[in-house]
């Protein structure tokens, strides 16, 4: 384990040094959209992966589900807008619409006074449908990328809610004489948690989200270094 996490630290630390350097944005398509928004959602893939690393160094390891779910998230739009491009942003804009529309209707029910400025704004702009809007929902999406990533994603989520499955980390021994109550979580003996194994994992998301980007760049040029950190990492036959 020693071995993978130190792997995990140098792959996230060279990635992040790719990011760091890229100064010039130059989009590989004349709409420059996908390119921009992919790169907040990398920015924030980033940022969660560095999350995980501080709460594991710090016994934490658990509590990072919320933020590999997260980076799960971010890591398939960024490879959608590198796939669908424009159709991608359009959909996204018509989720932004629904968003905003719930939203406004909360807060309505809830009698909270807001600025409607942007809120009639975004009701009021047309757009026009796309045949990619289904993978707003990311269980499309992921099933679309490849099925193992949703499995990764309902597990994840299933951390990360309330459910039984995020509370039966915290007891042990139901059905016997003897009921342990936890503080620390506990996980199965013959199937290990990923909270041990959260920096390899947010490696290996923060690799996918790098590859799908490279995609939107003119020239592609983190194409070598990618497949170098994949090789260092062991991590080159991961993403689709």
């Amino acid at each position: 384990m020693t071995d993978e996490l130190d792997r995990a630290y140098a792959g996230l630390d060279a990635l992040a040094q790719l990011t760091d350097a890229l100064t010039d944005l130059r989009p590989a398509h004349a709409d420059e959209r996908p390119l921009y928004v992919g790169w907040g959602m990398l920015a924030t893939v980033h940022r969660q992966a560095a999350a995980v690393v501080l709460l594991h160094r710090h016994g934490f390891g658990h509590e990072t589900a919320p933020n590999r779910r997260s980076m799960l998230e971010h890591a398939a739009q960024i490879w959608w807008l590198a796939e669908d491009g424009t159709d991608a942003v359009e959909s996204m804009n018509h989720a932004l619409k629904h968003k905003q529309q719930k939203l406004r209707e909360a807060a309505d029910d809830s009698g909270i006074s807001y600025d409607a400025t942007i809120a009639d704004a975004v009701q009021a702009a047309v757009l026009p449908p796309t045949s990619a809007q289904t993978y707003n929902h990311i269980g499309h999406l992921l099933k679309r990328i490849g099925p193992p990533l949703h499995m990764i994603y309902m597990s994840e989520s299933m951390l990360t809610h309330a459910s039984l499955t995020s509370a039966e980390r915290f007891f042990s021994g139901p059905g016997t004489d003897t009921v342990e109550l936890l503080t620390t979580p506990r996980y199965p003996s013959d199937a290990p948690g990923p909270d041990t194994r959260a920096p390899y994992i947010a490696l290996v998301l923060t690799w996918f989200a790098m590859t799908a980007f490279n995609r939107l760049l003119s020239g592609q040029p983190w194409t070598d270094a990618l497949q170098h950190i994949a090789q260092e990492a062991g991590i080159e036959d991961t993403a689709t």
